[in-house]
């Protein structure tokens, strides 16, 4: 069975997860979106309209300074990985930070916000930016961050010294020749843990 048609029952279930926004997050009210510094409260938010194109603008623009963290200027540090995957037209996009909240937004809609509250899913975020690190001397700095073409795969590696990127076929996955593989199996752990979570 190919990677893509098994991971679209995942998509199908993602479509109707309810969006819960908890810790650093982004929140969500109808057509607003901007930062919640709440770390204490987890909520379950409904939108009217879809939001994946601000809550993914919101994701890609944290800061590590609006995360809570301190690093070091002499080195680029991955703070946060951004995988955006391409499924016959629709983009899953996979958030994580070195926080080890995550989250999991879908360009048709629905998705779960701050699963990092979970252990499991905590642990996954944090194995997922801690990849993504081994993986900056392959990526290339960008000043875009576009949605993937048709059965791609993008990385958007979030660092201190700037956003930088990494991309693949998805046909590479599948025959296992990609040099992205371990940070792509990295990022598929992160949505299954995220959706472990919401079956609970």
């Amino acid at each position: 069975m190919k990677l893509n048609k098994f991971y679209l029952i995942i998509l199908l279930v993602g479509i109707i997860f309810p969006l819960t926004a908890c810790g650093q997050q982004p929140s969500v009210n109808e057509n607003k979106i901007s930062v919640n510094q709440d770390t204490i409260t987890q909520k379950t938010i409904r939108t009217k309209t879809n939001t994946f194109e601000g809550l993914r603008n919101v994701a890609l623009n944290v800061t590590p300074e609006q995360l809570g963290l301190k690093l070091s200027a002499d080195k680029t540090v991955v703070f946060g990985v951004i995988m955006d995957w391409d499924m016959e037209g629709t983009t899953v996009t996979t958030v994580s930070y070195q926080t080890g909240d995550a989250s999991m937004y879908l360009s048709s809609g629905g998705g779960v916000i701050g699963g990092g509250t979970h252990k499991n899913v905590n642990r996954a975020a944090k194995t997922f930016v801690n990849t993504a690190q081994t993986y900056l001397s392959k990526a290339v700095r960008t000043e875009t961050t576009m949605v993937p073409e048709n059965n791609f795969v993008y990385f958007y590696l979030l660092t201190n010294k700037g956003v930088y990127k990494g991309q693949d076929e998805m046909k590479n996955f599948e025959n296992n020749t990609s040099k992205w593989k371990s940070l792509f199996e990295a990022g598929n752990k992160v949505i299954t843990e995220l959706r472990l979570t919401t079956e609970k």
